[in-house]
């Protein structure tokens, strides 16, 4: 599934620290030690309702406040995102995170937000200012030696902040929704069951499409998430209600922080995140707008005939650029000892190593991209004309990007650019010159609904198009239950924003109707055994149901005798392709009834062996650092999502703007990223419960 590659940093840190011994760090738990009497100053400016409320007379004030309030709630965990994409962690974790330095380090992502940042100087040079203001506000912060927890823990001081920090952010998270290698994961699952798996993968035949119309793409430009819309004739305040739940990795504290900024020229609020100070979803009173993932392909991968550092590109050989990286690693008594990495670059990007093999990377993100830009002009926007002129400079990762207005407009846009090429879902032979990129599509430009009834996406397929956007596709069950839905609502009268909390809170898992067919067609006794006890069911993933947990065995121990033997993730491959492997014999039948014999071994609830595991990035040394293991609601293609056991990714905010009646949101965690802090873990308990608060 896409959501794996969206694994933001807090997740990759965490299981970096599980690997450091205790002894690293020099000081007990700060819950039980010394730390607890350190004394930490007043706050800059207030949490009202768990919101960071900025006041400010003029943007280069707002900027700077919010660079000061960002460092003050939360710059350790700036500082971790900003150098996992530097690849500059082993300063701060040591050896332990040398892989995560050398793995980013290689793919270059620092180089392209280095280049984005020169570029915002030379041609946006009033909103490079705002950057600037920005960075003096973290640094400020920094000037006053504020006493940060986690620093005191390991013995090590803040860095100073650069606006290109603020940037490489921009780009760590690009990475996580659009990057990652599943093209070579692919080509693997390819060689082992031949061509008719990229068939039915490549054909998603059974995913609801979100556009009902086929589309088609002409010439080329030359150059796990829900959300929904609902139009204003189906809502009781006769006004556009929109919500969003982007679904991505669950850490303390928080991957968002939640703010409101009131200038006399206009206010927004929404998230953001620390590190970087724009709105990325939320509402300024005019316009509100929400994203998921779209996971269209902009990532491609090329192999060649090499020669030691020569490679054989179109008929001509030609030397790879080389370029030097040298790590620092630091000890915990600050002795650094640094090591030197050679990256080999040829026409298409850098060359990296993956099982075993070489490869050359293009990603998009690679390029300047200007996504800070485009959210600074959209949570300006007035008007869908203005937010279209803002969306315009948005490049990657492609968003399925739903908007509404005080006007009664909804509208919905994949956005990004994609690159125009022949295939683009394995690798390409670069020797002979496959793969090479003719153009971009400005995807709004094909890729719009403006003015449905109502409209939902959940990472399901875009629209059945005329050419290859992507394979993975979220299964199409959340979409589809979350469609279902709002028609029942519809039908019954005016949908008010408790039916949106309603719909975001929940635990059905329509999946269970296939899995009955299944269960039907090739089940023996135990699958026989389990389908009755399915169509007893009400496909309701609650925590204190039996039979979900045998469902969610039963789902697990499918796709794990399915695709587990070929060595990856047994998530990597959707659920709805696997029904199709099956029914078509790829995959052996048999894996059926003995998927159902395990899942009736389960005789406890599913909250008994499904719980919420929210890590801080230092949790795998103090436990107390951790938000509380509770039992957790929903599955993998439930509304409210819940993958796996130990729950670490699910709905990173509720986020619900309804024109006429208010704003609602919902973190899973504390806004103040201080252990120590009775607001730490404040909204987490209210989250889990399934509750709002009302900020504006």
């Amino acid at each position: 599934m896409k959501w794996l590659v969206a694994v933001l940093i807090l997740f990759l840190v965490a299981f970096v620290i599980f690997l450091t011994p205790p002894y690293f760090f020099r000081l007990a738990d700060p819950f039980q030690g010394p730390l607890k009497a350190v004394a930490r100053p007043a706050p800059p400016v207030p949490l009202v309702n768990y919101t960071l409320v900025i006041k400010a007379g003029d943007e280069k004030e707002a900027f700077y406040k919010l660079g000061y309030a960002h460092a003050y709630y939360r710059f350790f965990q700036m500082d971790v995102m900003r150098r996992v994409a530097e690849g500059k962690l082993s300063e701060l974790l040591g050896e332990a995170a040398f892989d995560t330095d050398v793995y980013f380090r290689t793919r270059g992502l620092y180089i392209s937000a280095e280049r984005t940042w020169e570029y915002i100087k030379r041609n946006y040079p009033q909103y490079a200012e705002l950057i600037e203001e920005y960075a003096r506000g973290v640094n400020d912060f920094l000037a006053s030696r504020p006493p940060i927890v986690e620093y005191l823990i390991l013995g090590k001081s803040p860095e100073p902040w650069s606006p290109v920090d603020t940037l490489a952010i921009a780009k760590l998270v690009a990475w996580s929704l659009s990057g990652g290698e599943d093209d070579i994961e692919l080509k693997a699952l390819v060689e082992a069951l031949g061509p008719q798996f990229l068939e039915i993968a490549l054909a998603r035949e059974a995913n609801t499409p979100i556009l009902p119309r086929k589309v088609t793409f002409t010439s080329p430009l030359g150059m796990g998430s829900n959300n929904w819309i609902i139009s204003p004739n189906f809502t009781a305040t006769g006004m556009p209600i929109l919500a969003n739940d982007p679904h991505l990795s669950l850490s303390a504290p928080p991957i968002w922080i939640f703010q409101r900024v009131e200038m006399p020229n206009y206010t927004v609020m929404g998230v953001a995140f620390p590190g970087a100070p724009v709105v990325v979803i939320g509402t300024n009173g005019y316009v509100a707008w929400g994203f998921t993932n779209t996971g269209v392909d902009v990532i491609d991968y090329y192999f060649y005939v090499w020669n030691g550092t020569r490679y054989y590109y179109n008929g001509t050989w030609l030397d790879a650029n080389r370029r030097v990286e040298k790590i620092k690693i630091c000890d915990l008594n600050n002795r650094c000892a640094e090591r030197s990495l050679e990256v080999l670059e040829t026409v298409h990007g850098p060359v990296i190593e993956y099982k075993g093999q070489k490869y050359s990377m293009k990603w998009l993100g690679n390029n300047v991209t200007l996504e800070a830009l485009a959210l600074y002009y959209m949570n300006k926007a007035r008007n869908l004309t203005e937010f279209l002129n803002g969306l315009k400079y948005f490049v990657t990762p492609s968003q399925n990007t739903v908007y509404a207005d005080r006007y009664g407009v909804v509208a919905y846009f994949a956005n990004g650019y994609f690159p125009i090429r022949e295939g683009g879902y394995l690798p390409f032979n670069g020797s002979k010159g496959e793969g090479e990129w003719r153009g971009f599509v400005w995807l709004p430009s094909v890729l719009y609904y403006v003015n449905p009834p109502y409209l939902a996406t959940a990472n399901n397929k875009i629209a059945d198009a005329n050419i290859y956007l992507q394979w993975s596709w979220a299964d199409r069950y959340r979409h589809d239950r979350i469609m279902e839905l709002i028609a029942q609502k519809a039908a019954r009268g005016k949908i008010s924003v408790k039916d949106v909390m309603d719909i975001q809170r929940d635990v059905v898992d329509i999946s269970c109707r296939d899995v009955r067919t299944l269960l039907d067609l090739y089940g023996g006794e135990k699958g026989r055994e389990l389908l009755n006890e399915l169509n007893k069911w009400d496909c309701s993933m609650s925590a204190e149901s039996i039979t979900a947990a045998r469902y969610a065995v039963f789902l697990y121990n499918l796709q794990k005798l399915a695709w587990g033997k070929f060595n990856i993730s047994i998530t990597f491959v959707p659920f709805e392709i696997t029904l199709v492997a099956i029914k078509r014999g790829l995959i052996d039948r048999s894996i059926v009834e003995k998927a159902a014999e395990e899942a009736l071994k389960i005789n406890t609830p599913w909250g008994n062996l499904h719980k919420y595991s929210i890590s801080h990035v230092l949790g795998g040394v103090f436990p107390g650092l951790n938000y509380k293991k509770v039992e957790a609601p929903g599955d993998w293609f439930t509304v409210n999502v819940a993958p796996g056991f130990d729950v670490s990714h699910g709905p990173s905010v509720r986020f619900i703007a309804a024109f006429g009646d208010g704003v609602y949101m919902m973190l899973p965690g504390g806004p103040d990223g201080d252990p120590l802090s009775p607001l730490y873990d404040a909204m987490y308990m209210p989250w889990v419960r399934g509750e709002y608060v009302k900020v504006g």
